[in-house]
């Protein structure tokens, strides 16, 4: 952000004097409003009554909308008219017949630099001219101020105005060399700044505005001999839900895309990035011409299509298939709608990037990646700018983020200085400037525009290009890149949003779950039924559409939780309507296991207890159920099954849990349930959690109640905690026959700043501990001796944790939270938080959260297969009963997906390696088919595949193609 405060006064005060003099009023025009809490289609105008306009009209609070109707004539002398808008609130500019003219945005955003009208927006309108009658719709939404819930919507009128040339071009001209002199740190040159700008303005004081000019040109045009050069792409980042309903999003979209539509048919060479399919989607769907119009600019080149995902998503939370999908939805729509390949990651605000994301962008077809979000980091300074990425399977893509480190550059002459400063690797002599005003949409403005055309190649800073951010890429690979960062891209600031906003996370992962179920019982029944392409993809869209990062990360308005856990819900309906589609009717009891392991447990179904003993992706009758469970003890202190058995204090907490063979897995309590104050110190509490909140008092919560029983199979602790505001129910089972202890926890939440944490530790703990991740693990330290090991207080895991010593080791398993704290000999799961803002209810009612702990080998072979188990629970029923669709025989590679291929001709088997070791599996399937290939993850066949012996590399993901299986007809 430019600190205008830092300026000379008397230059800037300077500057004001220059923009009076651009604008003078010559009419105003007739204007009737009509007011509504939600947006009224333009269709639907004719029934309503709008209100003659007579002074200031508040036309609402925040999210407001309104319908403004402007009419009149623009005086017969006119010169360069132009229509200012002083309104409070964004809007979009339509004629009479509902043709979109343009729109206009917030009048100030972070960081923007002052724009030639001041404080009254301005808009070019298509036709207007002297003597011509003027006649057009707003359709106008207040956002708040600074996105926040401040003032109301107001309108105080529109006008003709006449713009004189040479002061808006002075005005700018001056404009970019005060911003230079404000930055510069070379004397000779500031003082040289100064004296022009100075000599320049005295000469407009004397109406000599074309001798003002004059003065500056000759700094404006001397040219420089800077190596470095930007590649500036203008962009217009918009939050797909943020501060905002989504239904606000759609119309930022065509807003956004507007306005830069006609930037390029005013600027010549105009460069503009979009980056989400879906946004494309909202305006192809509600705007017809104004998409065609976007699909002219890219065709020509004015707009390139940047990002390969179907929207800018978290990376994680979201799920490995899931990140697939974003490629495949986001990959496909710019190839069937502009004849593009999509070769670039767009993500400048997602909150950190797993470990193995290289790995499913280069199996994408995505080589290049870009974000500027490590440059937040407040405890660990990322060291890098431009270099190559490596994941956990050894696969790189090359990144560059933009070194201003912002995705909102207001692209002046201190904001290039500022970028060249900041960068590490500028003897490269290039990177990227990203420009416009952004996260609420908006894109470039004139400000914008207006300062690059001035800063081409002005003497003393860098060079600055409009281009393509890929030919950026392609050109920045073919330098002698060396620095290379392994592992994850981890942000120490947004910890907190692996955890707020549960019930959108839970809502996530069943739709994730029940995807793949429902993608795997229609590839095995598509012979007879159709499989359901057009209505599995309308579902992963919307999934994939809540997976945008301040979606389901939990960091937005509580509007956007109630809209998305409403639709969830409804979704959900949908796909278990869909299974029992393809769940065929039985006579007898049946567990259906859509999961890659045999799964052998206990079950209840219609009262009765049953054992499932079925294979990999198939259904078995359910067994009788023994009832000899002598060795299950369910007393006051103790649970036992006869593999564990655990004690308790008086407190509820589990203070020894030993194996048959007399191994404990205490070292100190395990599963101690902790309040922990989390009152961040600035507003941003939904994302971040205080680094120092182990340092601060904390309450351990007692067990007041308890009882104990065996249930069936199952020995059972029943235990109740209360706070001053909430109560948690808590159930710990041990099933017969298991080495795993089970923990369903009841929670009605109404605290605030608090959080909730299951605490354990366990008697096995090293300096590294393992997580699984998407399509893998990957090891992080346990320890705090560094900065980067300090920065770590909280990371993320998928599915399951583990601490190892020597030959064994003890893991926490959890399917539907992300959050852990694994430091100092504690393993800790961040089960619930309460912050304020920008949600002051988030996450207070009521809560099921289950997760689970047991002993583990050297390996974390057992720690995957029960983290299955536990987030794939068999489905029960009178179902048919089938064999096994397909199965490994190596216990370290999961079959994760199987699912008809997206061309409709192959059947498609998604496998990786767990275990980070070679290894070789073979592949059993009863599906007949004519031949295997091995394809990309966008299942593209690249060759021919033995499935008797597939060979992995650690963490290497295939997906295979099984040509030639038979299926019916295309749904």
């Amino acid at each position: 952000m430019i600190e205008y405060q830092l300026m000379n006064p008397v230059l800037y005060g300077n500057l004001f004097a220059i923009r009076r003099k651009i604008y003078r009023v010559i009419t105003q025009l007739n204007a009737e409003i009509l007011s509504s809490a939600e947006p009224i289609p333009f269709a639907e105008l004719p029934s309503f009554d709008f209100l003659c306009v007579k002074g200031t009209v508040h036309y609402g609070r925040l999210h407001a909308c309104a319908w403004i109707r402007l009419n009149g004539r623009v005086p017969q002398n006119a010169k360069n008219p132009v229509l200012l808008l002083d309104l409070n609130g964004e809007a979009q500019i339509y004629s009479p017949a509902g043709e979109i003219f343009g729109a206009v945005t917030g009048v100030w955003a972070a960081g923007d630099v002052r724009r030639s009208a001041g404080w009254r927006l301005v808009d070019e309108l298509q036709g207007l001219s002297a003597g011509k009658d003027v006649s057009c719709l707003l359709d106008c939404g207040y956002n708040g101020f600074d996105f926040r819930d401040f003032g109301r919507g107001t309108f105080k009128g529109a006008y003709i105005a006449e713009r004189d040339p040479a002061a808006y071009e002075y005005y700018y001209d001056y404009f970019t060399l005060l911003l230079y002199f404000s930055s510069v740190k070379d004397c000779a040159k500031k003082r040289a700044l100064s004296l022009a700008l100075r000599a320049s303005f005295a000469r407009f004081r004397r109406g000599n505005i074309c001798g003002a000019r004059e003065t500056l040109r000759p700094i404006l045009e001397e040219t420089g001999q800077s190596e470095f050069i930007y590649s500036a792409i203008g962009h217009g980042h918009l939050d797909l839900a943020w501060m905002w309903p989504m239904r606000e999003t759609m119309r930022k979209a065509a807003r956004t895309m507007s306005i830069a539509l006609n930037h390029i048919d005013r600027y010549d060479g105009v460069r503009f990035g979009t980056s989400q399919p879906q946004q494309l989607q909202w305006i192809k769907d509600q705007h017809p011409m104004l998409f065609e119009r976007t699909k002219q600019a890219i065709a020509s080149g004015s707009i390139e299509l940047q990002g390969g995902f179907w929207v800018e998503c978290d990376c994680n939370i979201t799920s490995g298939e899931s990140l697939i999908r974003q490629a495949i939805y986001g990959k496909r729509f710019a190839q069937e709608e502009f004849g593009k390949q999509m070769r670039m990651c767009w993500l400048p605000d997602a909150f950190g990037f797993n470990g193995n994301l290289p790995q499913i962008l280069r199996g994408c077809g995505m080589e290049y990646f870009s974000t500027i979000k490590l440059t937040w980091n407040h405890i660990y300074k990322f060291p890098y700018r431009t270099f190559w990425w490596e994941g956990v399977d050894g696969t790189r893509v090359l990144v560059h983020m933009p070194p201003e480190g912002t995705y909102n550059s207001t692209a002046g002459p201190h904001a290039l200085l500022r970028g060249v400063k900041q960068y590490d690797e500028r003897a490269l002599n290039t990177a990227l400037l990203v420009f416009g005003s952004g996260d609420g949409g908006g894109g470039p403005k004139e400000s914008h525009l207006e300062l690059i055309r001035r800063e081409k190649d002005i003497a003393g800073l860098p060079r600055v290009r409009m281009e393509h951010a890929i030919d950026f890429f392609d050109r920045l690979r073919e330098k002698q890149i060396e620095k290379v960062w392994k592992g994850e891209l981890y942000l120490d600031v947004h910890q907190g949003t692996y955890t707020t906003q549960s019930e959108t996370k839970r809502h996530n992962r069943l739709m994730e779950r029940f995807l793949h179920e429902a993608e795997a019982l229609a590839a095995l029944h598509a012979d007879s039924i159709a499989y359901p392409y057009n209505e599995l993809e309308t579902l992963w869209k919307e999934t994939l559409l809540y997976q945008f990062h301040d979606i389901l990360p939990g960091s937005s308005i509580g509007r956007v939780y109630q809209e998305s856990c409403a639709r969830y819900e409804q979704m959900e309906a949908q796909l278990k309507s869909l299974l029992q589609r393809y769940l065929l009717d039985g006579s007898r009891p049946t567990a259906v296991n859509l999961s890659p392991f045999a799964r052998r447990e206990h079950v209840r179904y219609q009262n009765r207890w049953y054992v499932a003993d079925v294979a990999p992706y198939a259904a078995s009758e359910l067994l009788s159920c023994e009832e000899d469970y002598s060795e299950l003890i369910a007393e006051t202190d103790m649970l036992s099954n006869g593999i564990l058995t655990l004690r308790f204090d008086q407190h509820g907490e589990i203070v020894s849990c030993k194996t048959a063979q007399g191994r404990e897995l205490a070292k100190g309590p395990l599963n101690r349930l902790t309040l922990y104050r989390d009152h961040f110190p600035d507003e941003y509490n939904a994302w971040n959690i205080d680094p120092n909140y182990m340092k601060k008092p904390r309450h351990v919560l007692r067990a007041t109640l308890t009882a104990c029983e065996i249930n069936g199979p199952f020995a059972i602790r029943t235990q109740t905690y209360h706070t001053r505001k909430s109560t948690i129910t808590m159930r710990i089972l041990l099933e017969r026959g298991s080495d795993v202890v089970r923990v369903e926890t009841k929670i009605d939440w109404h605290e605030t700043h608090r959080m909730l944490r299951a605490d354990f530790y366990p008697a096995d703990y090293s300096d590294t501990a393992d997580f699984g991740i998407q399509f893998g693990a990957m090891k992080r330290s346990t320890l705090e001796t560094s900065v980067y090991e300090r920065s770590q207080f909280e990371v993320c895991a998928h599915r399951w944790a583990s601490t190892h010593q020597r030959n064994s080791g003890f893991a926490l398993l959890c399917d539907v939270k992300y959050g852990y704290r694994v430091k100092k000999g504690l393993m800790s799961l961040d089960l619930l938080r309460a912050p304020v803002f920008p949600d002051p209810k988030a996450d207070r009612g009521t809560h099921e959260i289950t997760y689970a702990f047991c002993p583990v080998g050297k390996d974390n072979t057992h720690a995957v297969e029960e983290a299955y188990r536990l987030g794939y629970p068999l489905l029960l029923g009178e179902h048919a009963p089938f064999e096994s669709m397909a199965q490994v025989t190596s216990s370290g590679v999961i079959l994760e997906t199987i699912k008809r291929s997206e061309d409709g001709n192959a059947l498609v088997l998604r496998l990786y390696e767990s275990l980070g070791r070679e290894t070789t599996t073979a592949l059993e399937t009863r599906v007949m088919y004519e031949r295997a290939v091995a394809c990309n993850l966008l299942e593209e066949p690249e060759a021919p595949i033995d499935l008797s012996a597939l060979s992995f590399r650690p963490y290497e993901i295939q997906t295979i193609r099984l040509e030639g299986a038979r299926f019916g007809e295309r749904a």
